[in-house]
């Protein structure tokens, strides 16, 4: 490619010969200016783009519902079950002696279990005497103070109750003898199904009579709240002066008399359904 050089010089303006390679006026070298390289011109051109239109869409509207004010639902007293006079005193009676005679339902079984291991082997029969002793010295305290207390007889679902807890025991043991290897699979299996027999008997009775003293538990707790109220009432009216401080003490003393037999009574039932859910389990 040729390069013409321009006739007119870029330092000076002077006029040139194409041919010159430096200008005559100034020097400047006209060949090597024209080979440098010119930056590259960017023009920028804007273009306006059209307006786009506009759309519109119509929104639907969500039908308005009136809101309707929720209606409190006031809770019906729940009803309880009034335990008769007769009953309540029978269950009062019963809880003043109930955690004695648990023990010594408890050193009953211990004995008998001593028994059975002398029976079998385990034990000697000297051995038996020596370790039931305090057993019984303890078991015969333990009747002569119920004896003074003047200890109420046993509910019928006591009665079932303990026969249920001593047919459960004997099938377990009954067991024990069966991994030991003392007696054969068929006398086992004799044997559970005549205590089975003599629990479904009275099953249907238990369960009622534990039924009853649920109910009976719910009531005596209702009850013991509402002595607790009175109590606090009457400490109210005594410290505002709306009752003498010495029929205040009457009847505090009165109220946690009742508290008391109350707490005994929720005890032994508490007690007695305890012990039946255990044999369900």
């Amino acid at each position: 490619m040729v390069i013409v050089l321009p006739t007119i010089c870029p330092r000076c303006g002077q006029r040139t010969e194409d041919w010159f390679v430096y200008c005559k006026y100034c020097g400047l070298p006209l060949k090597q200016e024209l080979e440098k390289p010119k930056k590259p011109v960017t023009i920028r051109v804007e273009v306006e783009e059209p307006e786009k239109p506009i759309v519109t869409r119509k929104v639907k509207e969500t039908p308005k519902t009136e809101k309707k004010e929720a209606k409190l639902e006031v809770e019906k007293p729940v009803e309880v079950e009034k335990i008769p006079d007769d009953v309540k005193r029978n269950l009062i009676g019963r809880g003043k002696t109930y955690l004695i005679e648990n023990r010594l339902r408890k050193l009953n079984r211990d004995y008998e279990t001593l028994k059975t291991r002398q029976l079998v082997g385990e034990i000697t029969e000297e051995e038996l005497e020596k370790r039931s002793e305090p057993l019984w010295q303890e078991i015969n305290d333990i009747k002569k103070t119920l004896g003074e207390m003047g200890a109420t007889e046993q509910l019928e679902v006591e009665v079932l109750l303990a026969e249920k807890e001593t047919q459960v025991e004997r099938k377990k043991k009954l067991e024990e003898l069966l991994i030991k290897g003392e007696i054969r699979e068929t006398i086992y299996q004799k044997l559970v199904s005549e205590y089975d027999a003599k629990l479904k008997q009275a099953e249907k009775k238990l369960k009622e009579g534990v039924h009853q003293m649920e109910k009976w538990l719910v009531s005596l707790k209702a009850e013991k709240q509402e002595l607790l109220d009175q109590q606090e009432m009457l400490m109210a009216k005594m410290k505002i002066g709306d009752l003498p401080v010495k029929e205040y003490e009457t009847q505090k003393k009165e109220l946690e008399t009742k508290i008391k037999d109350n707490e005994l009574a929720c005890q032994f039932l508490e007690g007695v359904i305890e012990r039946f859910r255990v044999t369900e389990d």
